[in-house]
């Protein structure tokens, strides 16, 4: 037998309510630890770089398969995307 295969993000969620996936990343960015999050002005700018971007797709990134409303709330990440779209917005 090999290794077991580890489901997408979106096989993940699968079968949860929009109300109950949003409320799970929400818990996760509430245990974003203070220092490492990124601030509310710089979040909501890259959120709305991210809205304005062809490789979203039903709150995942095409780029890296994450959920941007979770990476852009680490005040660590850079967009995947080449070139990075939220350093050239100033997000």
């Amino acid at each position: 037998m090999g290794t077991p295969r580890i489901p997408c993000k979106r096989c993940m969620i699968a079968g949860l309510r929009e109300e109950e996936v949003l409320l799970r990343l929400s818990d996760y960015i509430d245990a974003i630890e203070p220092d490492k999050r990124a601030p509310q002005e710089r979040y909501q700018a890259r959120l709305a770089v991210c809205e304005t971007c062809e490789q979203l797709s039903g709150g995942m990134c095409r780029e890296c398969g994450c959920f941007v409303l979770y990476r852009a709330a680490i005040a660590g990440n850079d967009c995947p995307g080449i070139p990075d779209r939220w350093s050239e917005a100033g997000a």
